[in-house]
């Protein structure tokens, strides 16, 4: 499955400022499904999901009791979509970093 590393996000938080430009994501995408790893303050988080067609993601973090989605348009280096993790929730936009030749 192809791997974009040094992925940034910006993160928007219903009732709290947002991060703009986080850093050290990783994402692994294929036609059939999605993993968006990263570190955070409480350790290592992994959303997998699979694609419901046309670029449309939904995913689980079942670590953090965490659901999302991402979609991308052909051809983009963009996903964008929702996230909720316990009571809190948000949006998110990933920007693809370099893709790994490994």
């Amino acid at each position: 499955m192809p791997e974009w590393t040094n992925c940034t996000v910006d993160i928007y938080y219903e009732n709290r400022p947002a991060d703009i430009d986080d850093e050290g994501y990783i994402v692994r995408l294929s036609d059939e499904t999605i993993e968006v790893a990263y570190d955070d303050d409480d350790g290592p988080v992994v959303y997998r999901g699979k694609n419901k067609g046309d670029g449309h993601f939904d995913l689980l973090a079942p670590e953090r009791q965490g659901h999302a989605s991402l979609h991308q348009f052909p051809d983009s280096n963009f996903l964008e979509g929702y996230w909720v993790e316990d009571d809190v929730n948000g949006m998110w936009r990933i920007k693809l970093g370099k893709l790994s030749t490994e």
